[in-house]
């Protein structure tokens, strides 16, 4: 009888909604609406009779911007009477609750996810899991392309001639790191990092990260220089990994290049950092430009360990003998572990007869095993296999993923990378799930903070970013690296400490380290960790008080309320605003902070009626952090005017702080956490979103409301979805 009933509510639920919907909707629509959306006008291209006669899911994205419009006052536009709020929401509610009915009736589809190609971050990741070796692969490659704010959409992941020619060369790079050979050792070279090169130029502090090529000795060194004065007295430092080195106290002279050297050190293969710092000592006298690191440079490997005492050669050749030791089913106990794997499944026969074939060609060649393994790594690494993560496709209907492709959806999605060994060994798709909170509590998860949070708040693009140094000289390297730390590591503590998403508009903490504390006014914080500290929430609080938002979303010279409102909608209201139309005015920046405050401009911008229908809502959002500058320094002063941080919406409710604000946005919480569970899903799948994917959002927002909002729940949402757990034909 159950199952009866079932059955007619979803046959019967379109009809019934599109009733319900004609009753409650169209009378406001007549009253209010249809003035300037009919067949005669169709202001903007909208004839409200024409699909108010359709059922409302047919034309549902229209409808639901309707509602938004209607339901923040957008619509009707000023000068036409406004109606009654309780009546616009009352409309606004009946509009998404018609939707949301049609939505828990729904069948769910799963969708279809295109074959995917690593990301150059999810590549990078790869490599060092299945080698054990950090070599910075990722660097090799040119950026990604974007879709729908990410960059691991499969329908965008191309693979040209030219990238593929980059994955073979790094492909051979990769393999001579990671299969030593006595014979072949690297010849010392010196790398040197000027910091102009890498944008650390003019200061006191230079870290590179650096990949050495072979377990062996190397050295470091370190120099400054001083433009005017001869006799400065400087304290030098030298660090490895965090450890300090080398140290001296140096007296520069004009003209002489003088710097710091460390001892030969014993590095091991991979990446490491190298940082140095210089300290002025004090002098009273001293007047002139203060000195500035010039370059870190690395040089070596001034002797190479033997092979065999190498990590990556013991981890490779696991049948244990040293070179010219081996036994024929020494090249057989290498190759099928790194390709079962890379591959993220077992090798079929050929596969593996394939791979053999070749170390056993190469091998016959140079007599030399590990030559022939080397080779074989590099088929590996430029294997499509290896290189793309394909799923299984059938004729027609939908099928649950297996437990191995399963596997590399949740790896991939939580950690950017392979799946480990217990969660490989997972045999069904329940057990593969199971492994979710313990992947989320390892420090793999990290990535799930760097690369979905770095695309999601668009915190990845600081280091592009380029402030205008005469008119923020706060800015450099060290602070920009620390804006990207602190939101990278709140997000951390969010996953980690199962917090609720709702902290990410206007949680009391942070993380800072002395640089970003002096840079926000916060006392008692010294040296280059970052820890953990509680804010009053009065200038920072979430991540809308963090530098990194608000410099990806300012101009190089100045804010831009309308960049910070137009970021507000998209990424955490849900409401992203139409792209603008052809033809508007631009702003005079020449006269924002001079002639008339910027807020001043931005109000005479939007007496133009073409712009006032989006500016109404956006601006306002982003007067509200108008405190903080174009690098995120809080100020009260633009120019020659007082900072006005007030706004008002255009469904009347206002604010007139930045604290105010945060109350407002999070007072949205259903619009947020619907947005934030869109974003992590268009991220695990790799596709962009359709109707058919609607009801699992619905399912996964009301999970995550129902349960405090807590982050675990709208991750273990996505992963428990029908459309991350299936696939269905095309």
């Amino acid at each position: 009888m159950r199952l009866t009933l079932t059955l007619i509510s979803v046959i019967l639920a379109p009809a019934l909604a599109q009733d319900r919907f004609a009753e409650s909707v169209r009378p406001f629509l007549a009253a209010h609406c249809s003035g300037c959306h009919n067949p005669r006008n169709a202001a903007g291209g909208l004839d409200l009779d024409a699909i108010s006669n359709q059922p409302p899911a047919s034309n549902r994205e229209r409808w639901e911007r309707i509602a938004r419009r209607i339901r923040a006052g957008e619509m009707p536009p000023p000068p036409a009477p406004r109606p009654p709020k309780n009546l616009s929401d009352a409309t606004a509610a009946e509009i998404h609750s018609t939707f949301d009915r049609l939505d828990r009736t729904a069948k769910p589809d799963p969708g279809r996810v295109t074959v995917r190609r690593l990301s150059r971050y999810e590549y990078g990741n790869s490599v060092r899991d299945l080698l054990g070796i950090d070599t910075r692969a990722g660097d090799d490659l040119p950026p990604d392309p974007y879709g729908y704010g990410f960059d691991s959409i499969g329908d965008v992941l191309s693979l040209s001639p030219a990238l593929a020619d980059k994955y073979l060369k790094s492909a051979e790079r990769i393999a001579r790191i990671a299969v030593p050979i006595d014979s072949d050792p690297w010849k010392a070279t010196m790398d040197r990092y000027l910091a102009e090169r890498v944008d650390q130029d003019n200061q006191l502090h230079l870290t590179v990260d650096h990949v050495f090529p072979a377990d062996g000795e190397y050295r470091l060194r370190s120099a400054w220089y001083q433009g005017l004065r001869d006799g400065v007295r400087v304290k030098l430092r030298l660090f490895l990994d965090g450890e300090e080195v080398a140290n001296d106290i140096l007296t520069f002279y004009y003209g002489i290049d003088r710097g710091l050297e460390s001892p030969k050190l014993y590095i091991a293969a991979g990446r490491h950092r190298v940082e140095s710092w210089i300290e002025v000592l004090p002098e009273p006298k001293y007047k002139g430009n203060p000195p500035y690191l010039e370059y870190i440079q690395v040089y070596g490997p001034l002797s190479q360990s033997p092979a065999t005492e190498s990590a990556a050669y013991r981890r490779i050749f696991a049948c244990g003998h040293g070179p010219g030791k081996h036994e024929p089913a020494c090249a057989r106990r290498a190759i099928e572990p790194l390709a079962r794997r890379a591959y993220r499944r077992p090798l079929e026969p050929r596969e593996l007869d394939d791979l053999l074939g070749l170390v056993q060609s190469v091998q016959a060649k140079s007599d030399s095993l590990e030559q022939g393994v080397r080779v074989g790594l590099q088929a590996i690494l430029v294997s499509p296999n290896f290189l793309f993560r394909v799923e299984r496709d059938i004729a027609s209907g939908e099928r649950e993923l297996t437990a191995r492709e399963l596997a590399t959806r949740l790896s991939y999605f939580l950690w950017s990378s392979l799946p480990d060994d217990t969660l490989a060994a997972a045999s069904t798709p329940a057990q593969v799930l199971s492994n979710a909170r313990r992947m989320l509590a390892s420090p793999k998860s990290r990535a799930l903070a760097e690369n979905f949070s770095g695309q999601w708040l668009q915190t990845r693009n600081l280091h592009v970013l380029k402030p205008d140094r005469k008119k923020f000289p706060d800015f450099d390297s060290d602070l920009r690296d620390g804006m990207r730390t602190e939101t990278d590591r709140f997000f951390e503590a969010v996953i980690r400490e199962d917090r609720g998403i709702l902290d990410f508009i206007d949680a009391k903490f942070t993380f800072v380290n002395e640089r970003l504390a002096k840079f926000y006014g916060i006392e008692g914080v010294t040296g280059p960790e970052f820890r953990r500290v509680e804010l009053d929430g009065v200038q920072r609080a979430g991540v809308l008080g963090h530098a990194s938002v608000l410099t990806v979303s300012s101009y190089p010279t100045r804010t831009s309320p309308v960049i910070r409102g137009k970021w507000l909608l998209e990424n955490i209201l849900n409401a992203p605003p139409p792209p603008p139309p052809a033809n508007v005015p631009q702003l005079d920046e020449g006269a924002a902070g001079m002639t008339a405050s910027l807020r001043q401009q931005l109000e005479r911008h939007r007496t133009n009626a073409l712009c006032a229908s989006c500016h109404g809502r956006m601006d306002p959002l982003g007067f509200g952090l108008e405190n903080y500058d174009a690098i995120g320094k809080w100020r009260t002063m633009d120019g020659k005017f007082a900072i006005d941080p007030s706004g008002s919406l255009p469904d009347g409710r206002s604010f007139s702080t930045p604290a105010g604000l945060r109350a407002l946005v999070r007072s949205e919480h259903e619009a947020f956490t619907r947005g934030f569970v869109e974003k992590l899903m268009i991220y695990a799948l790799g596709r962009g979103l359709g109707p058919s994917d609607r009801p699992a959002i619905r399912q996964i927002a009301d999970r995550v409301e129902r349960n405090g909002h807590r982050i675990s729940e709208a991750i273990l949402g996505v992963a428990e979805s029908v459309p991350f757990r299936k696939r269905r034909a095309e």
